[in-house]
């Protein structure tokens, strides 16, 4: 469900955006690398939301093609399964999810689910084994029941449509080129697309940088050897927020590199409704192209239907705004080819590893 970015940098926001909708936050893991350290916050910010404020969220959302349920782990909250029809029966033509794949294990659920409407399952893995994946979620079993769920999903598809992504977070732990190579040998057989992310230095993930945040230059060297053990096949995998430059010339294909995530979601917020887009002031640095454009367009972009019910107004937040005072390029990168398809690096990241292993690309790979 990642999203390559286009000429401007910036993609249209009414036909490029998949709309995330969190209906939760309760979790059964206990990842290092989560950005979220504050569970309690969110149970306080998300717990309150009822069906009615999820149905007028996504009929508010009915312009959009594509819809994914996410929180803590969604398939956990009650109203996942009531939800994925009120999804359906709204039109989406994809409608998803973002787990860590156990509750799918449970043969009953994963069919009940498929026959709700599901028909995008993003399932989070972090290793090809047990030792690597629950050392990575802190909870033992949790790499057998996901394991589980992948299988069953991948059995049902013989009665249900279903398109089946995978997630991994690289790090120090799962990234050498012999565990990412058993990774892919696990998962290709089941899915029909592999996503690998960087870690995002927020929440446990920053918390934990130290001892899991790889550069993205040694990342990308770790992908490149996983590539060239593939060389002539093709590889069902995707990038996702890994700088251009870190990938130039190392034989990763151009088909996996440059993907961003690109979506709108809306939180309970304290204070009056709000009807507009937040748009919060960058800070300064460099912005990647088009954002200036697409802030000033925001910020004037009324929401189609208003805001749903809820007993607490919600907050349309859109991820290209909030991570533009978030994300920063050097002065250099205004020579980059790359520039204006890039959004930069995380400020956090910065701090610790500087920006001199970003250096501008001066012509694209052909």
């Amino acid at each position: 469900m990642a999203q390559k970015a286009g000429a401007s940098g910036i993609l249209d926001i009414d036909l490029s955006e998949r709309l995330h909708v969190d209906i939760g936050a309760s979790c059964n893991n206990n990842c290092l690398f989560c950005m979220e350290d504050d569970r309690s916050g969110r149970s306080q910010r998300f717990g309150d939301l009822s069906l009615e404020a999820v149905a007028g969220i996504l009929e508010a959302n009915a312009f959009r093609k594509a819809v994914v349920f996410v929180s803590g782990e969604p398939t956990l909250s009650p109203l996942f399964l009531p939800a994925l029809l009120a999804a359906r029966d709204k039109g989406f033509s994809s409608v998803g999810v973002i787990s860590n794949g156990r509750r799918f294990a449970y043969l009953p659920f994963a069919r009940r689910a498929l026959a709700h409407g599901l028909n995008v399952a993003m399932i989070s893995i972090h290793g090809p084994d047990a030792a690597t994946h629950d050392a990575l979620t802190r909870t033992p079993g949790a790499f057998a029941q996901t394991l589980a769920g992948l299988q069953n999903l991948n059995a049902l598809r013989s009665e249900f449509p279903l398109r089946i992504n995978t997630s991994t977070v690289l790090n120090q732990r799962n990234s050498d080129p012999d565990t990412l190579a058993r990774t892919v040998a696990l998962l290709l057989p089941m899915v029909d697309q592999l996503v690998f992310n960087v870690m995002q230095p927020f929440g446990r993930g920053d918390r934990f940088f130290d001892r899991l945040m790889l550069r993205y230059t040694d990342t990308a060297e770790r992908l490149a050897a996983l590539f060239a053990r593939y060389r002539g096949r093709h590889l069902p995998v995707h990038l996702v927020d890994i700088p251009y430059c870190c990938t130039e010339g190392r034989g990763i294909p151009e088909s996996a590199r440059g993907y961003v995530e690109r979506y709108v979601h809306y939180e309970p917020v304290a204070g009056p409704p709000c009807g507009r887009p937040d748009t919060p002031a960058p800070e300064p640095g460099l912005l990647a192209g088009g954002a200036q454009r697409k802030l000033a367009m925001l910020a004037q972009q009324e929401h189609p239907q208003g805001l749903p019910p809820t007993s607490s107004p919600l907050a349309e937040k859109h991820r290209d705004l909030q991570e533009q005072s978030q994300k920063v390029k050097r002065e250099e990168c205004r020579g980059c080819a790359y520039f204006s398809d890039c959004d930069g690096v995380w400020r956090n990241y910065v701090s610790r590893f500087g920006m001199e292993e970003f250096a501008p690309v001066r012509r694209k790979e052909a």
